[in-house]
Order: C-alpha cells, then sequence, then structure tokens
C-alpha cells in the first residue's frame, strides 16, 4: 500500500515537472517571439514617423519657387500606409497593443480620403486648406507612430531610436499645433462669411 502510494506521488512529481517545464519554456518562446515582433514593428513605425516629419515640411516651393503658373505644388509624397509582418505570433503581444497597430494602417487610410476630399475644395494658387488638412494629419499619424513605437520599446526592452541633431517627434508637434491653429482661423473666417452672406 505505501509503496503504492509513493509510486503515484513520484508519477504527480514527475508530470508536475514536465508541466513547469514545458510552462516556462512556452513563456521564453513567447517572450522571444513578442521581442522579435516589436523590433520588426518598430523599424516600420520608426521610418513612417520620419517621413511623416517630411510631409509636414512641404511647403509647396520647389528650391523657393512657385510653379511657373504661380502655384503651391506639393515637393513631398506621402509615404505608403505601413504594412506590418504577417509571419510573426501577433498573438505573443499585449492585446490592447496588437489592436491598436494593426489598426493604425486603416486610420491612416481614413485620414487620407479627408485629404483627398479637402483637394477637391481647396482653391489654388495656395490651396491652403489641403495642404494644411494634409500637415494636420500626417503630423498626427507621425506622432501616433512615434507613441506606438515608444510602448513598444518600453514593454519589451528595446533602445529607442535616437537622432542626432533632430527631434521629429518635437517637430511633428510644432507642425501639428500651427495647422491647428489655421484651421480653426479659416472655419472662424468661414462662419463669418457664411452669417454676413446669409443676412
Amino acid at each position: 500500500m505505501t509503496e503504492g502510494i509513493f509510486g503515484l506521488v513520484g508519477v504527480l512529481v514527475g508530470a508536475l515537472i514536465t508541466w513547469i517545464e514545458s510552462y516556462y519554456s512556452n513563456r521564453r518562446t513567447e517572450k522571444k517571439n513578442a521581442k522579435y515582433l516589436a523590433i520588426r514593428v518598430v523599424c516600420i513605425l520608426d521610418k513612417f514617423m520620419e517621413d511623416c516629419a517630411d510631409v509636414v515640411k512641404d511647403d509647396g516651393l520647389q528650391f523657393g519657387q512657385r510653379t511657373p503658373d504661380g502655384f503651391l505644388h506639393p515637393q513631398i509624397s506621402v509615404p505608403n500606409i505601413p504594412v506590418f509582418p504577417d509571419d510573426v505570433d501577433w498573438r505573443s503581444i499585449d492585446h490592447e497593443l496588437m489592436y491598436k497597430i494593426l489598426s493604425f494602417p486603416s486610420d491612416i487610410a481614413a485620414g487620407n480620403k479627408l485629404i483627398d476630399f479637402t483637394k477637391n475644395i481647396s482653391g489654388p494658387p495656395d490651396c491652403e486648406d489641403w495642404f494644411d488638412e494634409r500637415k494636420y494629419h500626417y503630423a498626427s499619424f507621425g506622432l501616433t507612430a512615434n507613441r506606438l513605437a515608444g510602448e513598444l520599446c518600453s514593454k519589451y526592452a528595446i533602445q529607442k531610436k535616437r537622432y542626432n541633431n533632430w527631434d521629429p517627434a518635437a517637430d511633428l508637434e510644432r507642425e501639428l499645433s500651427a495647422a491647428t491653429q489655421r484651421k480653426q482661423r479659416r472655419l472662424v473666417s468661414y462662419q463669418t462669411f457664411i452669417k454676413k452672406a446669409s443676412k
């Protein structure tokens, strides 16, 4: 009887040890997968943020000059919407953060539609509404990319990229603030015009 009990205890202990080893092995693998995914995504987000910083600096002048017709014309193309890798285990990272990252491209697509709509109603030669809408959205997109990259770096112990003599996030913050103020001033001007026209 005693031998049977010891035998059963031995089996249970062996099974428990096997389970613990398997659990910690899976946890190590999951952490490695999460960090690998985070590194790849951070690189994509950093590049996108840098491209956004280029877009918001575009004033429509080529070497300080307008087009021969006197128009402003964009000199920087907007970056492609980020494409995130599908050969990684997305379930290995925090689910809320995963949602923020994977929904980001659809937010950019929606912003691009607003920019395109504004282009149709923005008047030449300066197309101020369109340039400001473009700056506003791409400053916002760039800051979102920077914030998501920061969350990944913080959560998965990755060194955040540093820039020599340049702070793209600060540039984006300034451009967003300036574009927002210009948009608000024009909105007040349009509202005043509509009130006067309706009298």
